[in-house]
């Protein structure tokens, strides 16, 4: 009777495998509801395939963060099957990656997920908005790089999501969810970098859309104390999208976006964590009520909007064919992260959101902000050993920033008023775009021939050799006054015409 129980059981897991055969694409199984140990459930049938062996990859890395998380560590359980339910040899290589024999007799993959973190004032030695975080009855927030993977050597597959959930929960996302019942959810991606782009809430939604030009913006909030706040939420950043739509030429290059913003108590204090993706940012938050948290949402939210410029839509082929398990940096980060945070200060001014006085203390704050860090360094050699560089990584939105004043100034003044930055990123966005990549080497050569001779120099001294900016010359040029000694900035009384005309251009005041 023992054998025969185990014949049944056998013949019923070959039924359930031999009915889901490999596909083209990777069919995912998700389980939100059956948590083990706060582990979650994912399952898995490879592309079809003829691969004798293939190595699983969970990323050591993502996009937009510089620095190795290594998401595997979360992963546990890791088993193979054939379609009649038979072991298949698995061998974990490292944290990352594990290799999976007979893999085209691979029916189905199996392993559980911890979640990378709990709660904001955790310390888990790197960000949080890159990673997961599982709260059965009430909110998951899921990055797929650190639930899902991919085989090494089947990389241009699409991805097929089920998610089985709590039939309260909805899902938040720039991804596309179609419910099956109330109880499952199914979606997809065209391959593992437009999955790994998507992040998801799942939770009893508190949402609000806005409709800003062509652009529709969803507002997805959650915190576990405060109900009915997004359309606070959602106000101040409709203030915030209108100025940027304006900064950027009258459209947001994007048709739909997504806010996805997490709110938790703390008994003092604020901090918050973001990332930005193609078509959403995660924003998470702590602090003691939400008083502060519409105007703390509009730093960060406006400087993570902003990379949909870069590295969204202008970036390198480092940025465009990402290795998730050991990337090679692009040069570039001035342009990624100072660029970013240096149209997110100017916007405000440009768009007379702020005054200019108000502006040059943002500018004193930057020039104070950058003096702890080593100034003699070379942007460029730092954006590439960013991993080991962590301690110099936030001067690229200090000096970054500057870098960005620097260059537009310059820029205004090489073209009388007519060009500035704004211009610039216009242009280059123009000539490459999501699925175009320039080339890492070429970058300051093909800037230089959308704008001026003498930009290449300006690359040359304060990005590639670290010389000291030429703050006090720039500033000079639009009636402003820099102190060196005191860090401080005044408005000149009585500025020249061509000051007068170069302000103007630059800062609309």
């Amino acid at each position: 009777m023992k054998n025969f129980r185990q014949i049944i059981v056998l013949l019923a897991v070959s039924i359930k495998l031999a009915a889901q055969p490999q596909t083209a694409n990777y069919q995912y199984k998700i389980d939100l509801i059956n948590i083990r140990a706060d582990k979650i459930l994912v399952t898995f049938t490879p592309p079809q395939n003829n691969l004798k062996e293939g190595k699983y990859i969970i990323p050591r890395m993502v996009p937009g963060y510089y620095d190795a998380m290594d998401f595997g560590q979360y992963i546990s359980d890791f088993k193979a099957v054939d379609d009649k339910g038979r072991p298949i040899e698995v061998k974990k290589l490292d944290v990352n990656t594990w290799m999976v024999a007979d893999l085209k007799n691979a029916a189905e993959i199996s392993y559980l997920v911890s979640d990378g973190w709990e709660h904001l004032t955790q310390q888990t030695g790197g960000a949080k908005s890159p990673a997961s975080m599982f709260k059965k009855d009430s909110l998951f927030i899921i990055n797929y790089n650190s639930l899902v993977g991919y085989f090494d050597e089947i990389t241009t597959a699409g991805y097929d999501i089920t998610v089985k959930k709590n039939p309260e929960f909805y899902p938040s996302s720039a991804l596309k969810y179609i419910p099956k019942n109330d109880t499952i959810d199914v979606t997809s991606a065209k391959d593992y970098r437009n999955l790994v782009d998507s992040p998801v809430f799942y939770c009893v939604p508190d949402t609000t859309w806005l409709r800003v030009g062509n652009t529709n913006v969803l507002v997805s909030f959650y915190s576990g104390k405060h109900k009915s706040f997004s359309k606070n939420l959602a106000a101040k950043l409709e203030t915030i999208l209108t100025n940027q739509q304006a900064y950027l030429g009258g459209k947001l290059p994007v048709n739909e976006y997504a806010f996805l913003i997490y709110h938790e108590e703390i008994p003092r204090g604020l901090m918050g964590d973001g990332l930005e993706h193609s078509n959403s940012t995660v924003c998470l938050y702590a602090s003691q009520t939400l008083d502060e948290l519409p105007n703390a949402l509009k730093g960060l939210a406006s400087h993570e909007f902003f990379h949909i410029l870069t590295p969204l839509n202008i970036h390198s082929e480092e940025i465009l064919e990402f290795n998730f398990l050991d990337p090679v940096l692009s040069k570039h980060l001035w342009l990624y992260e100072g660029m970013t945070e240096y149209a997110t200060i100017h916007m405000p001014v440009k768009q007379r959101m702020t005054t200019l006085v108000e502006f040059t203390k943002v500018i004193e704050g930057k020039i104070r902000g950058m003096e702890p860090f080593d100034n003699t360094l070379s942007m460029t050699e730092m954006s590439t050993t960013a991993i080991k560089r962590q301690d110099q990584y936030l001067n690229f939105y200090q000096k970054g920033a500057l870098i960005g004043l620097c260059l537009d100034i310059r820029l205004r003044e090489l073209s009388k008023g007519k060009i500035g930055t704004q211009d610039l990123m216009q242009k280059l966005m123009k000539k490459f775009g999501p699925e175009k990549a320039f080339n890492d080497e070429d970058l300051f050569d093909e800037i230089t021939a959308m704008t001026f001779p003498e930009i290449r120099q300006f690359f040359k001294y304060y990005i590639e050799q670290g010389e000291p900016l030429p703050l006090k010359e720039s500033l000079q040029k639009a009636g402003l006054d820099f102190d060196q000694t005191l860090k401080v900035i005044t408005v000149i009384d009585k500025p020249s015409k061509s000051q007068l005309s170069l302000r103007k251009a630059w800062v609309n005041q």
